[in-house]
């Protein structure tokens, strides 16, 4: 993985709290990348390091990365705050295996909510590029019409490309909005009436992820069908009681943690004061790694080699101890 300076070299503002971010190199090309692929932006907030991984809004035929960042959370509410044209910023990257070149189809249906439009806008325009009449439909959920990241960016690539149709389904929206609520199967079938000849990738909040994969596996689509932005894990939930569990043991300082059944590497961690570094906490970015003893449990292991695994590498954001173990980053 990639670590480089970039400048900031644009800021526009979306909506009333998204704000996307122009980035290029301070010398040379930037490294290559994906449409839909993520990077990890490096700031300092109160003397402290901190980091936080982004999906790219750009396209792969921009001369410039683009992180389209909404005000929620420590690090992207610094972000909103100080980020401004001529600073620079270290990002590490990119990463990721959300995307339509190694997740290719002909016809593809792009469903998204929220702050999970922006690797559904870069797979669009990078698609767009390679085949200007492919056959897309983009759906995107968003609460009003003041919400929707790119509204009229999407209406000018679908002025220009006869084949793409897009569609905003919003939860408060003027009387004369033809898609009200949640986005439901009878949309689906008048906005995607060939829904089983297309491959969905699909990405947004959690709750949104899981209500329309439960809503597409009732209507009959076969899983290979669906391809869904990896942020995110299963929840796992802790042992109920503190007296069950067991001792996490940090190498370099002989520490002793306590670590409970079903919780993660990093959150035991954290609870204990410790720090380190964790960018996209859902088993993505690779950002911490660490190298364990004992018997553990691994949810992801992206960006982990085969020998990776054989030393006890493992990402502690998606990580959990079945036992006692040592750990070392």
């Amino acid at each position: 993985m990639t670590s480089l300076t970039l400048t900031c070299i644009g800021r526009q503002q979306n909506t009333h709290d998204v704000v996307s971010w122009q980035l290029a190199p301070l010398s040379g090309s930037l490294p290559p990348v994906l449409a839909g692929q993520c990077i990890t932006l490096h700031t300092e907030i109160d003397g402290q390091p901190e980091c936080r991984a982004y999906t790219l809004s750009s396209s792969p035929q921009d001369t410039c990365w683009q992180v389209t960042i909404k005000d929620v959370g420590r690090v992207s509410r610094h972000l909103h705050q100080t980020l401004q044209v001529g600073d620079k910023i270290r990002a590490d990257g990119p990463f990721g295996d959300f995307n339509m070149t190694n997740l290719p189809c002909q016809r593809p249906l792009l469903l998204s909510a929220g702050s999970g439009i922006t690797p559904m806008w870069a797979m669009l325009r990078d698609e767009l590029a390679k085949r200007p009449d492919a056959d897309i439909r983009f759906i995107h959920s968003a609460r009003s019409p003041e919400d929707v990241i790119f509204a009229d960016d999407l209406a000018a690539l679908a002025e220009a490309h006869i084949g793409l149709r897009h569609a905003f389904v919003l939860e408060q929206a003027p009387a004369d909005h033809p898609w009200v609520g949640r986005l439901t199967p009878a949309m689906l079938a008048e906005l995607a009436p060939n829904l089983h000849e297309r491959h969905i990738y699909l990405c947004g909040p959690t709750p949104y992820m899981a209500a329309v994969s439960s809503m597409l596996a009732e209507l009959g689509l076969p899983p290979e069908q669906l391809h869904q932005e990896s942020f995110g894990l299963p929840p796992v939930e802790p042992a109920a009681t503190a007296s069950d569990h067991f001792w996490l043991t940090l190498k370099k300082s002989g520490k002793k943690v306590k670590i409970l059944p079903g919780q993660t590497l990093l959150a035991a961690l954290e609870m204990a004061g410790e720090t380190m570094m964790a960018a996209c906490r859902a088993g993505v970015c690779g950002s911490c790694r660490c190298t364990t003893t004992g018997d553990i449990e691994r949810q992801s292991v992206m960006t982990l080699s085969a020998q990776d695994l054989e030393s006890g590498v493992a990402l502690a954001c998606s990580c959990t101890a079945k036992g006692d173990i040592s750990l070392d980053y």
